[in-house]
């Protein structure tokens, strides 16, 4: 196909810019034609007219200026740092010199704040994610004051999950089809993390709550490797979740102008979403292959590759299906990144930038084949053609039977017998292609201009095993797949304006997607974002911003199980029971975010932000009953929406002794949903859907958290030895007590417990010739502390329970009879044996292990640098 020639056209940008001006240091004046030359590369330029002069497209890192002009004294401005998306201010003053003198060497100076930053901008430093206490690098956010986490979801200034866009070095590593990340990266192997919870620029997309993107290492000049274990297995078996970590990275110059770098990276754990104590069928087993190569044949050319491999794979643990685990859900991701960015600079005050990129993933859950798997073993699936209904039945460690007078909806019995009832395997190939440029179009105006072009190719297949007891004693099953080729486009444009105290980035974007479906109109949607900042005083900056931010809807809500559409007779005898069914008119949610901050230096020791933000969040996706003919169901639509607003403080400390930084965030989130799938969650399966009626009320979200406070701090000791600390502080989550099934009157009136829970890591450095060693000891929860998380209650209410309901006597001939529900093993089960057993089933079928978080754990890693 000619679409297949090519691939996503991505902004990739991963660079900074220095300007600055060149001055007589006894008149004043501007010099022109001064040549200003970043020493040990290939870059240069020169003054224009009015002095000023401008280098785009700086690698971010630590450079040398050396200005020179004939009669003047050469200077060298050493230490001038380049940070990514970010401008490099210099004022230079070179003096009169009739005769040819040494250069002149100062230092450059680092500015309090960076005017740039219309936007509130978070960046953790390489040095502080070596130290971080997380598993992942999708969550090296979590400390970050905009950041509430439920369970394992994170979510940004009270948004969904999904509402974040996670990229590394500027390509997008988000799979539009479900909008969960399918590439893992190790930690080891980034250089920082660009963090824009709000006011961020028109170039991104599919983002309304955030951004999050990992800048991965520059290959380097000389030959060097590094090795790095982690362990939990020093902890006793009660505290001991098999956590592992190795990797291992590898940097090859061929030469200055051609290097590059490989990593490995490889992690098993025996629980990976750790509660109270260890639990079985949690084991997940990760890998990740990255590779990046650098081309500069000149100063003005660029160009680099890089890729990445990575594959996950996990158990799920329900205490519904704890008595019949192995026939339980797995899950099992594949991910493959393939990039190639190409830079062009003709001149000093242009930048082109051409990228080309493919993001391929694989998903697929259902129930795996039992055996042991190897780290880089990847599941076997059984066949969804022998899945079975799930059901209870007296095989169970209690022996107890069905509560026939209790009048017990089947979902409420824990599961002893059948399978996991659903097998799926999703496919998305997606390409992409972007083209963008930068001009200095004047010293005042900077123009950003790009258009982004995407193919997607999305598959899925889909078997769903329904209850036997719809179909009249035959199991069948339901087939749902589709192939579709959607595309997306997009346009956008920013005029970012330095005007002496004043920095003002101006934008819009156009956003343009098909789904692939005849008849089905495209959707459009224009997002314009501004913002503004200035220096209020030399030392403190106020910024603020406005803007649009859309995104898509997640294509799996368009097409799943659309096909069925319309209904054909054999559906009927399902009953009130059909699968959630996509909507592939869904137009894209919305986010309207207004924002203003105030940053800067208090004193030479203690830093401070502040933040306030208000955001309107419209046509957000979620579900409604359809009332048709022959049979109502249940599918997406653009009909929820949510309001957030908040303030997060921020106070940064530096000593010699001591570095800490404390964060304060107060929020509110309330809507009218949740989750995309809330309300269809509401409605019984095995009910009709008329009995019962939903109403679409404001409440506060499920992952609405009033006050949190986050603590970091470095201590520093003799002989290279620091001690981190990390502590967090924060109001429990909201949740509806149990009522009346339906009823939405009063949900999440209650919140769970106060959440705290401090963590440390103790590093020491050695240095053996050339060889560098770093042991850090990682304690997480260091004081033990567990508190609630989630409601837990047992599946069946005891106050459904009444003793004299049982009043069958089961003989050991009896199909009904079990031994271990026969206490006294006189091969006869009484009344109150069977009353017994099912009080004893009922308690076991109480979630109380993970309704907690975990118990103190520690890590024992070791980084050797060669």
């Amino acid at each position: 196909m000619t679409h297949l020639i090519f691939a996503f056209f991505i902004f990739n940008s991963i660079s900074g810019k220095i300007q600055g001006i060149v001055k007589d240091e006894d008149s004043g004046e501007p010099i022109p034609y001064a040549d200003v030359i970043i020493l040990d590369t290939q870059i240069g330029t020169a003054t224009g007219e009015d002095g000023n002069f401008f280098i785009l497209n700086m690698t971010p890192g630590r450079y040398t200026v050396e200005v020179s002009h004939m009669g003047y004294q050469t200077k060298r401005i050493k230490d001038v740092i380049v940070k990514i998306n970010q401008t490099t201010r210099l004022k230079i003053i070179l003096k009169q010199s009739p005769i040819e003198l040494p250069p002149i060497t100062v230092t450059g100076e680092t500015p309090i704040v960076s005017k740039d930053m219309t936007g509130t901008t978070y960046i953790i430093r390489k040095s502080e994610i070596a130290t971080l206490p997380i598993d992942y690098t999708i969550e090296l956010i979590a400390f970050q004051p905009s950041v509430a986490r439920l369970d394992t979801a994170l979510h940004v200034r009270g948004g969904r999950a999904t509402e974040v866009l996670y990229m590394v070095d500027n390509v997008s590593i988000i799979d539009p089809q479900t909008g969960d990340p399918v590439i893992n990266i190790p930690k080891g192997i980034i250089d920082e993390v660009i963090f824009l919870p709000g006011g961020y620029d028109v170039e991104y997309g599919r983002a309304m709550s955030g951004v999050v993107n990992l800048i991965t290492e520059h290959p380097s000049d000389e030959i060097h490797a590094k090795v790095y274990g982690k362990t939990e297995r020093i902890m006793p078996f009660y505290y001991d979740f098999g956590y592992e970590n190795y990797q291992s990275s590898v940097h090859l110059p061929i030469s200055k102008k051609f290097k590059g770098f490989f990593s490995l990276d490889v992690m098993h754990t025996n629980d990976w979403n750790p509660r109270l104590y260890l639990l079985p069928h949690k084991q997940r087993d990760d890998y990740t292959l990255y590779g990046k190569w650098l081309f500069v044949p000149s100063g003005k050319w660029k160009l680099i590759l890089s890729g990445a491999k990575s594959r996950s794979q996990f158990d799920r643990y329900a205490t519904q299906w704890k008595f019949n685990l192995n026939h339980y859900r797995s899950d099992m991701v594949e991910g493959d990144l393939q990039i190639l960015n190409l830079s062009f600079l003709p001149d000093s005050r242009k930048l082109f930038n051409i990228t080309l990129s493919r993001l391929y993933s694989k998903k697929i859950y259902g129930v795996r084949e039992k055996g042991y798997y190897g780290s880089f073993d990847n599941f076997t699936f059984r066949d969804y053609q022998t899945l079975k209904w799930p059901e209870f039945s007296a095989r169970n460690p209690f022996g107890a039977t069905w509560y026939w007078r209790g009048y017990i909806p089947l979902y409420n019995y824990p599961i002893t017998y059948g399978d996991y009832p659903e097998y799926r395997s999703r496919v998305s190939n997606v390409m992409k292609a972007n083209f963008n440029t930068n001009v200095q179009a004047h010293k005042y105006h900077e123009i950003k201009a790009g258009f982004e072009y995407s193919y997607l190719d999305f598959k899925s297949s889909n078997r769903f095993v329904p209850s036997k007891y719809f179909f009249s004693g035959d199991t069948g099953q339901l087939f749902d797949e589709y192939h579709y080729y959607p595309k997306e486009y997009a346009l956008f444009l920013q005029d970012n304006i330095d005007y002496k105290g004043l920095y003002a980035k101006i934008g819009v974007r156009y956003d343009y997607f098909t789904t692939g479906i005849e008849g089905i109109d495209p959707k459009m949607i224009i997002s314009p974002r501004c913002g503004f900042s200035f220096m209020v005083t030399d030392k403190f900056l106020f910024r603020t911003n406005i803007g649009m931010y859309a995104q898509p809807p997640l294509y799996d809500h368009m097409y799943s199980y659309y096909n069925l559409l319309p209904f054909s007779v054999s559906l009927l005898p399902l009953y009130n029971y059909l699968p959630l069914v996509g909507n592939p008119k869904l137009g894209p949610e919305k986010t309207m975010s207004y924002e203003i901050g105030l940053q800067g230096k208090i004193n030479r020791n203690l830093n401070t932000t502040i933040n306030i933000f208000y955001k309107d969040v419209s046509d957000l996706v979620g579900t409604r009953l359809v009332l048709t003919s022959p049979k109502e169901y249940v599918r997406y639509q653009n009909i929820e929406y949510a309001n957030i607003r908040g303030t997060e403080m921020i106070l940064e400390f530096t000593d010699s002794l001591f570095t800490g930084k404390i964060s304060y965030t107060l929020s509110w989130a309330r809507g009218i949903s949740s989750y995309a799938e809330e309300v269809y969650d509401i409605y019984d399966w095995y009910e009709t859907y008329d009995t019962i009626t939903y109403v679409a009320e404001e409440y506060y979200l499920n992952f609405d958290q009033r006050h949190r406070i986050f603590i970091q701090g470095i201590i520093n000791f003799p002989l290279q030895t620091k001690l981190y600390l990390f502590g967090y502080f924060g109001n429990g989550f909201p949740y509806t007590p149990p009522g009346e099934e339906g009823k939405t009157e009063e949900r999440n009136v209650l919140r769970l417990e106060f959440q705290r829970q401090l963590d440390c890591v103790l590093s020491k450095s050695f240095m053996i010739g050339k060889i560098t060693l770093n042991a850090n000891l990682e304690i997480i929860n260091l004081l033990g502390i567990r508190y609630q998380i989630r409601t837990h209650f047992p599946l069946i209410s005891h106050d459904n329970i009444d003793y004299r309901d049982f009043y069958n006597t089961y003989p050991i001939t009896s199909k009904h009879y079990s031994p271990a529900a026969d206490k006294n093993h006189d091969g006869i089960v009484t009344p109150r044996e069977e009353y017994e057993a099912f009080l004893a089933l009922v308690a076991e079928s109480d979630d109380w292990v993970n309704a907690y978080s975990a118990p103190r754990r520690a890590r024992l890693g070791i980084l050797v640098t060669f």
